[in-house]
């Protein structure tokens, strides 16, 4: 069996590449078209968010995978599978369908994913959980966000919609 160390990496490059290609081209200039609401960080804020979701995502899968197997190991595994899968998703919503409406939906069921996810945490390793708590808290915000950029493009809002 693969290292932990390695199958960490391997499994957040991989969902890092996905992310990009769902993204696609355009991404900064996608952002560009777009009316920012107030309390919007700049292109290279978001940027910064990403990275920080990257070393957070690491450490709770790396946590996770040298952990003994049980159901709740198991439970946390799969949905911070799901939660890297979903973050990429959320980008292609966002980026290549142009879905404002869409984007902003996906972001809050996938803040559910990862609410479930916190709450496994807690349970099963509290510094997992410690560790994730930020990400979590920051989705409030993102949630926020994706609210009020879709409230504040409505023509853009249709482009995908």
């Amino acid at each position: 069996m693969m290292h932990p160390l390695v199958l960490t990496l391997a499994i957040c490059a991989v969902a890092a590449a996905l992310e990009g290609v769902l993204a696609g081209q355009g991404v900064k200039q996608r952002f560009a078209q777009l009316r920012m609401p107030l309390l919007s960080p700049p292109f290279e804020i978001w940027i910064i968010i990403g990275i920080a979701y990257y070393v957070i995502c690491f450490v709770v899968l790396y946590r996770l995978l040298v952990l003994p197997p049980t159901k709740l190991h198991t439970a946390a595994l799969g949905l911070i599978l799901i939660v890297l899968l979903a973050n990429a998703f959320w980008n292609y919503l966002f980026f290549r369908l142009r879905s404002l409406r869409l984007s902003f939906i996906a972001g809050v069921l996938y803040s559910l994913i990862a609410l479930g996810l916190l709450i496994v945490l807690y349970k099963l390793d509290r510094i997992g959980a410690w560790v994730f708590l930020p990400y979590a808290v920051y989705l409030l915000y993102a949630n926020w966000w994706g609210y009020a950029l879709w409230r504040t493009n409505p023509m853009a809002a249709r482009e995908g919609d």
